[in-house]
């Protein structure tokens, strides 16, 4: 089994910057490090980094994939206005297996530049996600869409969860995608359904993953037509005993973080979004307070409008510094763990998240060459602050290169952008 030894100025190795190292692999697995000025054995292939730093790859935990075909179609809209008027009609009339592989073909570019290795995806015709994910080399834990009405991908939400049955049979030892359930929401999907996907994940072990008050009107709107806040259903359906993911949480009360909290459940941030649809500032803050695990996600390009999960850290940082007042709210360090350890909390993923010896070879390397990257003080820091996307120049999944010096190796960045601006010349004629 082949052998590297990855050398930078700068390696983040169990949770921790360490300088002049070298990070050792076998295979798809890490081995370990090794101080820089000691030997290397002769059975590692010797890889340099100048100027550079390794980080674990980062962990998108709320996105959907094929929207980045809807980037820029309907911008400056409220979320209702957005949903309904533009993205449900667009999604009615183009969906397709074509649409929806080709489309994700182009998040995967994307997510590979921006040094994403890891995507928590919701959508339908999911098995077409799956394989374009595949392909790239990216590990995705692959959402089946629920909801409790009938679309071009299912009946009702006993068809959905069979979907997702086969699919899960597909991959359920596939080393790089998982399978996941996700009913769309409380104002699309209805209580009783909630308690089917529930019972399916907890059968299957699988992650549950689901909006939940996004917007403000949600609580009053589920009261009316349930009785029950949203909160009450997922917790009356079982949701926060299972390995749950729950997107946005921007309109919860103290009652509402103190429960989930008290549960350890995955509340995935995504600042971006909120403050395009202007949807508000969830609280995060208090959420990690009461015990509830915050990872980042970039939802999708039809509402961010990218998914660069660089760009993502950064707004999450500095939006919460501004929103409470304290230049000492989510340092550098603690944001860079929500998009990376966090997440691969959330979803499971028990050998990812961190680079430490037997855990897998998820990891990029970020170039500290750029005038903005220059001088260096605090690599995680600049990571955050500084960098972008375009200082990310290699990615490696399980020990894979997916980029070597900002040239993709696993697909081709020029054939699936020309078929993307074919595919937008369709949408708009």
């Amino acid at each position: 089994m082949k052998k590297y030894a990855y050398h930078a100025n700068y390696v983040h190795y169990n949770s921790k910057i360490h300088n002049n190292i070298y990070l050792l692999i076998c295979g798809d697995t890490i081995e370990g490090m090794l101080d820089g000025d000691a030997r290397v054995p002769d059975e590692y292939e010797i890889v340099r980094f100048e100027n550079s730093a390794i980080f674990p790859g980062l962990i998108n935990t709320h996105t959907h994939l094929p929207m980045s075909f809807f980037r820029g179609m309907a911008d400056d809209l409220h979320l209702m206005d957005w949903l309904q008027n533009h993205i449900w009609p667009a999604e009615a009339k183009w969906i397709s297996p074509e649409f929806v592989q080709a489309a994700t073909d182009l998040s995967c570019v994307e997510m590979i530049k921006c040094g994403t290795t890891t995507a928590n995806d919701m959508y339908f015709m999911s098995e077409h996600i799956a394989a374009s994910l595949h392909k790239a080399g990216l590990k995705g834990t692959v959402g089946v869409g629920v909801l409790d009405f009938a679309t071009k991908f299912g009946t009702c939400a006993d068809d959905y969860i069979s979907k997702a049955s086969e699919l899960y049979l597909k991959y359920q030892n596939d080393g790089l995608i998982n399978i996941a359930l996700c009913p769309h929401a409380p104002y699309t999907v209805s209580p009783d359904s909630y308690k089917k996907c529930v019972e399916f994940c907890s059968k299957h072990d699988l992650v549950l993953h689901t909006h939940l008050m996004e917007a403000k009107s949600e609580s009053a709107d589920s009261l009316a037509k349930y009785g029950k806040t949203p909160v009450q259903i997922m917790n009356d359906a079982g949701a926060f005993d299972i390995r749950s993911v729950f997107a946005h949480c921007v309109h919860l009360n103290d009652e509402e973080i103190e429960l989930m909290g008290s549960k350890n459940v995955s509340v995935t941030h995504c600042v971006e979004s909120n403050l395009k649809l202007a949807n508000g500032f969830a609280p995060i803050g208090k959420m990690v307070s009461a015990g509830v695990n915050v990872t980042i996600g970039t939802d999708g390009a039809a509402s961010n409008n990218d998914i660069d999960m660089i760009g993502e850290m950064r707004t999450v940082a500095l939006t919460h510094k501004g929103f409470r007042c304290d230049a000492t709210t989510f340092p550098a360090a603690k944001v860079l763990k929500m998009a990376t350890e966090n997440g691969a909390k959330a979803l499971g993923l028990k050998d990812t998240g961190v680079l430490k010896k037997g855990h897998k070879a998820d990891f990029i390397v970020v170039s500290f060459d750029s005038v903005m990257m220059t001088p260096v003080y605090h690599p995680v820091s600049h990571l955050i602050y500084s960098g972008n996307c375009n200082d990310v120049t290699d990615v490696y999944v399980n020990g894979k290169c997916l980029m070597k010096n900002r040239e993709l190796t696993t697909i081709d960045e020029q054939a699936i952008k020309a078929n993307a601006r074919e595919w937008a010349r369709k949408i708009v004629n």
